[in-house]
């Protein structure tokens, strides 16, 4: 929701319009577009897809969920439309929030042949990992205007090289792999750490959080 409210209402150009002393040209500056009403697409719907849902709906957004493991009847009781081909559902899309993992299958799947088929008002936002996104293709379509902008927190190589071109497009948002680096999270990261430890002792520990040493 951060990268998604700082894209649609162009937080940076805002903030250095006004700090540029060109206050009057606020007339003059590109259109910003609203999430109000807007069609997003969570592709991936676990934890972070399921709390991301109760925001967007806040904004009263139509939420479409594409997530081959998870029922259509959990999806529509948290009031999303279940969609079975990501690929069809993105050229009806306003926004684009992906959380899949990155497997053979998901590598690359946001690409240009795809790009070229959305909406040019549509936003993307990968805070999952990175080479879901076709960094090349997104700075082209970038460029070319196919898309409104994107946001990602992820990356195919961590750092990004010097030379990739997403550094120098100001059409796109990074930040540095640290969606979860709140001191909120990271405090309650530490202590589930720590309560996972005395619960594997104490022979607590669910198996799903257990491993094979």
């Amino acid at each position: 929701m951060f990268m998604l409210l700082n894209i649609s209402k162009r937080k940076s150009m805002y903030d250095n319009t006004v700090k540029d002393g060109k206050f009057n040209d606020r007339n003059k500056l590109p259109k910003t577009v609203e999430l109000w009403g807007k069609n997003i697409l969570i592709a991936g719907f676990g934890r972070i897809g399921q709390a991301l849902i109760k925001r967007c709906l806040g904004f009263e957004m139509k939420v479409f969920v594409y997530d081959p493991f998870v029922s259509k009847d959990l999806i529509e009781n948290l009031g999303g439309i279940k969609v079975e081909k990501i690929e069809d559902a993105c050229k009806e899309m306003d926004a684009i929030s992906l959380h899949i993992p990155l497997n053979d299958k998901t590598k690359n799947i946001i690409n240009y042949d795809l790009l070229k088929t959305m909406k040019k008002n549509c936003i993307i936002i990968n805070a999952a990992r990175g080479g879901i996104v076709n960094e090349i293709d997104l700075d082209r379509a970038l460029k070319e205007d196919l898309i409104f902008g994107a946001g990602l927190d992820v990356f195919e190589i961590e750092p990004p090289e010097s030379n990739n071109p997403l550094l120098k497009n100001d059409k796109v948002f990074l930040s540095p792999h640290t969606a979860a680096f709140t001191e909120e999270c990271m405090t309650r990261m530490g202590k589930e750490t720590i309560q996972n430890i005395i619960d594997f002792f104490d022979e607590k520990l669910e198996k799903s959080k257990t491993v094979k040493l």
